[in-house]
């Protein structure tokens, strides 16, 4: 995950809410359901808020962190909506109505995940162990065999982009690894991060801590 921070609500959502003051998200009319979406995308530059694939608003979820059935009076707030992938099996359809301890929404979900470059992700707290079971997030590859091949592969090219493809990434190389966390950080002309760079920067932080 990446920390996520929310912006305001598309004008169309406030005007649909003004105009609709009884109304529930699953009331909503296309436009300002896909406002949504495509204001969720932007701010999250372009990745899923759970796996960071990449995403795109024709291909995305309007996904309720609060999961609707156990907040039904906040199906229309914005700050509960995130943009996830529609991958079976994991993120927005592994999460259902589950309880969601460990968020996208907290600062804390960028240092209680720790990502491998093998694609494995491993819970550090119980909450965070729970929120990699409720969204699928590939603890291990019995769970989710797909997302670790694919996030490794993934990790492989970005390294490989960087030129350290092949090399034993070590505390010595820390020049190296901090300008590399800045660029991955950075958003390119189009407002979007490179699909699963916040992974990889979770795991440089680990070698750079």
């Amino acid at each position: 995950m990446r920390k996520i921070t929310k912006g305001d609500e598309p004008a169309s959502l406030a005007q649909w809410k003004h105009a609709h003051p009884r109304g529930r998200y699953p009331d909503l009319t296309h436009e300002p359901s896909r406002s949504i979406r495509q204001a969720c995308v932007e701010e999250q530059y372009g990745l899923c808020a759970y796996c960071c694939h990449e995403i795109t608003a024709d291909n995305a979820r309007n996904e309720h962190v609060q999961a609707q059935k156990l907040a039904p009076t906040r199906t229309l707030d914005f700050s509960n909506i995130v943009a996830s992938c529609d991958r079976p099996k994991q993120c927005d359809k592994a999460h259902g109505h589950q309880a969601l301890p460990l968020t996208p929404l907290m600062d804390e979900c960028e240092t209680e995940l720790k990502f491998y470059i093998s694609g494995r992700v491993q819970g550090l707290t119980p909450r965070a162990i729970t929120a990699i079971q409720v969204l699928n997030l590939g603890d291990t590859h019995e769970n989710n065999r797909t997302l670790i091949n694919t996030r490794k592969s993934l990790l492989d090219l970005l390294l490989f982009d960087y030129g350290v493809n092949g090399k034993e990434l070590d505390a010595e190389d820390n020049e190296l690894l901090i300008a590399l966390v800045d660029d991955l950080q950075l958003p390119d002309a189009t407002n979007r991060l490179k699909p699963f760079s916040p992974v990889l920067v979770n795991v440089i932080r680990q070698l750079i801590a």
